[in-house]
């Protein structure tokens, strides 16, 4: 069936920009003066692709983690598991040569989740990994191997922490025992100060690149500390990259597609979007600004799961293209097993997206999106004078698009390196799409132009 696809009046309607999607990143309206590194945010966009882990004692009940504290685990069972934790076939050295046959540029541990656990040696709280069998460093093996093997080296945080007296309100069973409860306990601005130390801990000893802030629901955790932890960080590392976790915006906004700040109130550097996939949550909605999608390859929960379900190899690429494609990073999470290694099919799934990004990376990396903004079955990206049609309906035979300022040259499928037909008028390129190749989840089609293509205009055609 003969199937045309034109930007139309209804596709342009979900485009046009709002408030929220041409926010600008930095301190916002409390820390006006305060911006991170122009050269570290555009080094971070330009990888473009990453992965993070939830992992901790809490994979060993192979339920979620935090959240299934005192729910479908026990909270005393749950605050005991850190006890046998002893990932003995944990190699961060592995871990990285996997990161880089799967494409992945930069990486993020869960450093410490809602239920409190520290995955380094902290100086401030004796819940940490020096309290396990293991009794490693585990993040400093993660730091070294990063470093060695060139993956830029992050961390996720949470704001909130059910283990700490100190933090209220104390959800999923309350308070753990290892740090003493005070008389006047909970204490937000103690806890704060704890908080800090903790991501100073961070900084000072993993010398990490970005931090991904969780958890800023909290109720104590209000735009005033956010801008102030906003300060805090920036002025311990100035390049740091800090998600827009950091200050309240999502909580804010309340959207499940997350676009969550209007860049002259909250602070942070660059958006996050979350979702489990089976959410439906709709957040590859395209963004001017820095930002990025955090995506679980497990449909059901982040951390390691016995019985998982995950995504097909075709979902996985086809959502990484998506992101991409409307001008975000992607971030894919997986959920180690207790003893430090990875499921197979986990391993599979991100074989075939190491392989598709091998094959077609040029129109990942060092990547924006554009210079057509996403249309009814695909996106496109840029780069210099190269652009590339990212078609991920294999149904389409026609696809006509706005004309870009610059000149187009040529169109080559480089799925078969055949030549695309294109033809070219004031307002619009109509381009005749090779088939779709079953064993292909996207047809790329590579376009050259004279000169620097830059993002074409919103209009209806």
């Amino acid at each position: 069936m003969f199937k045309p696809i034109i930007l139309s009046l209804c596709s342009l309607a979900l485009l046009l920009p709002t408030q929220a999607q041409t926010r600008l990143t930095g301190g916002g309206n409390l820390n006006p003066d305060l911006h991170t590194s122009t050269k570290a945010l555009k080094a971070w966009q330009d990888l473009r692709v990453g992965m993070c882990v939830h992992w901790g004692p809490s994979s060993l009940s192979g339920k979620e983690i935090g959240w299934s504290r005192s729910t479908s685990v026990p909270k005393n069972t749950y605050d005991s598991l850190y006890l046998r934790f002893n990932p003995e076939r944990f190699d961060a050295d592995q871990w990285c040569q996997l990161m880089k046959r799967w494409g992945m540029r930069y990486f993020a541990p869960t450093t410490k989740h809602h239920d409190g656990f520290a995955l380094w040696f902290s100086d401030v709280s004796p819940y940490d990994m020096e309290a396990t069998p293991a009794k490693r460093d585990l993040l400093a093996e993660m730091k070294t191997a990063c470093d060695r093997h060139g993956i830029l080296f992050g961390a996720y945080y949470s704001i909130l922490d059910w283990y700490h007296p100190d933090c209220a309100p104390h959800e999923y069973g309350g308070p753990g025992t290892l740090i003493p409860k005070q008389a006047d306990s909970p204490n937000a601005t103690r806890y704060f100060d704890y908080m800090t130390a903790q991501v100073y801990e961070l900084i000072d000893r993993y010398d990490v690149a970005f931090i991904q802030f969780d958890g800023e629901w909290l109720g104590t955790y209000t735009h005033e500390v956010g801008s102030e932890m906003y300060r805090r960080f920036h002025t311990r590392k100035p390049d740091i990259l800090l998600n827009s976790r950091v200050d309240i915006g999502r909580r804010m906004a309340g959207a499940d597609n997350h676009i969550d700040m209007d860049g002259t109130t909250y602070a942070g550097d660059f958006q996050d979007r979350e979702r489990l996939t089976n959410r439906g949550n709709q957040v590859a909605v395209w963004g001017d600004h820095p930002w990025q999608a955090w995506v679980t390859l497990d449909k059901s929960q982040w951390s390691y799961n016995p019985t998982p379900k995950l995504m097909t190899a075709t979902e996985l690429v086809r959502d990484m293209v998506s992101i991409v494609g409307s001008n975000g990073n992607y971030m894919i999470n997986l959920g180690p097993r207790p003893d430090g290694t990875f499921e197979e099919g986990q391993i599979a799934l991100m074989d075939t997206l190491g392989g598709w990004l091998k094959s077609y990376g040029e129109a990942i990396y060092g990547t924006r999106g554009g210079p057509y903004y996403p249309y009814e079955g695909g996106v496109s990206t840029r780069n210099g004078k190269r652009a590339w049609l990212l078609v991920t309906d294999p149904s389409i035979e026609v696809l006509e698009l706005p004309s870009a300022p610059q000149r187009l040259v040529s169109a080559r499928d480089k799925v078969s390196g055949g030549k695309v037909s294109f033809t070219v008028s004031d307002k619009t390129t109509r381009f005749e799409l090779p088939k779709a190749v079953p064993s292909e989840p996207v047809r790329v089609i590579e376009l050259r132009f004279a000169a620097p293509v830059e993002l074409c205009a919103r209009q209806v055609l």
